[in-house]
């Protein structure tokens, strides 16, 4: 492993494990296309779980407003921006929140050095 002016990576996980271990979800293409965006986007366990999950057939639906609330965000931000943060009032909540109050949704590269938005929990950063 590579040192850098940190010191020795002592580990890595990539985007792909974090989604083959379930930690990260993949938003369909189609999905996060139909919301503006033309970039993969993934969503954590827990903020899935938090605005999106459910046991009745909305979550679809809550998806999508997420995903709107998500693109408002970022059309209000200035260009250079890879940080957005969306107001837990401008999102749904499942059917057992824990009451966050904000979601972020942040650019980063993915594993090979495309951009990719995650959105998270404040504390999943």
């Amino acid at each position: 492993m590579d040192d850098d002016e940190y010191g020795p990576v002592v580990a890595s996980y990539t985007r792909a494990e974090f989604i083959q271990s379930g930690t990260l979800i993949e938003i369909p293409p189609k999905t996060a296309s139909d919301a503006g965006f033309g970039i993969p986007l993934l969503i954590t366990a827990g903020a899935q779980e938090e605005f999106v999950a459910g046991t009745d057939d909305g979550e679809d639906e809550r998806l999508r407003t997420v995903l709107s609330a998500v693109a408002r965000a970022v059309a209000k931000a200035p260009d250079n921006e890879v940080c957005f943060v969306v107001s837990a009032e401008d999102l749904p909540a499942a059917q057992a929140s824990t009451g966050a109050d904000r979601l972020l949704a942040i650019t980063e590269p993915g594993d090979t050095g495309e951009p990719v938005m995650t959105l998270m929990l404040p504390h999943e950063m």
